[in-house]
């Protein structure tokens, strides 16, 4: 299909505010450009299998979704194509608001394949569904409790502050990658075999400092290689493998257990009394923090 564009000012995503007259439909390819409008109609289109892309630009800066609900519109898997980011949802607004839920009656099955936010304002995802590729570059982000990722796909986040939200009990995430920014995350990781590399990732830290605040939700695996990684709540953590970077323990409020440590010179940790470690396997003289 070809591009369509929101016509400049319109505050609802019906049909008739698109170049095209027609807006949300299957295989779909939409911009907004412009504008510091509250869009507050045309939330919910019907599809059968989902757009293609939806693709908010810096020239945005108003606010989509709210009170009146959030957008609520699926991507078509069977267009995934890695190499081109597509299909998508791109939240790159200067500015403004995103209230987003990968939802819909078509055969998506609740899914978003690639969302994508680098924004100067912030995007909240809500509902009940599943985002398969996860990317924050900067600005604001708000996870909503029940959305979940897939096993063979990482979320990876670069840069701005976000928080995925959970209780105890949550269905866990599979793959995190953190390279920079500032995050807390109210769940445990169980781990998934990547597609693109087949290795099982579960939490990486590269950069940036994360919270992990998780009830009693266990994590499978973390590695470290960078940044800051906090802990407060945990349930067990089965394996943490640690080359540099922070691990800090010294705030966590239960008692915690993990099962094997590797941990290299270039690690840092910040012990805690209420933390158990199983099974050590320093590399060399190991970290730094340990006896």
């Amino acid at each position: 299909m070809a591009d369509a564009f929101l016509t400049a000012g319109a505050t609802s995503l019906a049909a008739a505010n698109w170049s095209d007259a027609t807006g949300f439909a299957d295989n779909a390819t939409l911009f907004v450009q412009s504008g510091s409008q509250t869009i507050t109609a045309g939330l919910a289109p019907s599809l059968t299998n989902g757009i293609q892309n939806f693709d908010v630009l810096p020239g945005f800066s108003g606010l989509i979704g709210g009170t009146s609900g959030s957008l609520a519109v699926e991507t078509r898997s069977s267009l995934l194509d890695q190499e081109l980011q597509i299909p998508r949802v791109r939240w790159f607004a200067g500015g403004g608001s995103l209230y987003y839920s990968p939802a819909g009656a078509g055969a998506a099955s609740n899914v978003c394949d690639y969302l994508q936010i680098n924004t100067g304002g912030s995007a909240n995802i809500t509902g009940t569904a599943t985002v398969r590729r996860l990317e924050l570059e900067a600005g604001r982000l708000f996870v909503a409790e029940p959305i979940g990722g897939i096993t063979a796909y990482r979320w990876v986040f670069s840069g701005g502050s976000s928080t995925i939200d959970g209780v105890s009990g949550s269905t866990r995430l599979f793959s995190l990658t953190v390279t920079g920014g500032v995050h807390t995350i109210k769940k445990g990781f169980q781990s998934g075999t990547i597609t693109a590399s087949g290795v099982l990732e579960g939490l990486v830290m590269c950069g940036g400092s994360v919270t992990l605040d998780a009830f009693d939700s266990a994590t499978a695996n973390i590695n470290m290689y960078g940044g800051t990684l906090r802990i407060l709540n945990s349930g067990t953590i089965t394996k943490i493998t640690g080359a540099a970077g922070t691990l800090d323990f010294s705030q966590l409020q239960r008692p915690l257990v993990v099962s094997l440590l590797e941990d290299m010179p270039g690690l840092t940790v910040i012990p805690s009394p209420l933390l158990t470690i199983t099974e050590r396997n320093p590399v060399g003289t190991g970290a730094e923090g340990l006896t």
